[in-house]
């Protein structure tokens, strides 16, 4: 039994330190490439903003 818990918690270990499996499992964490953010225009108040109910 023992030995068994011990093989899966080995075996656990070694396959988290592969990139790839990470990559998979989606473990990597993903940062936003800052060259592909796009920067959005101010918010402007419509014209008739005082006029709305």
């Amino acid at each position: 039994m023992k030995k068994t818990i011990l093989t899966v918690l080995m075996l656990t270990v070694v396959l988290c330190g592969c990139s790839t499996l990470k990559r998979w499992f989606g473990l990597n964490k993903t940062s936003p490439d800052e060259t592909k953010i796009e920067t959005r225009a101010p918010l402007v108040l419509p014209p008739d903003f005082d006029e709305l109910p």
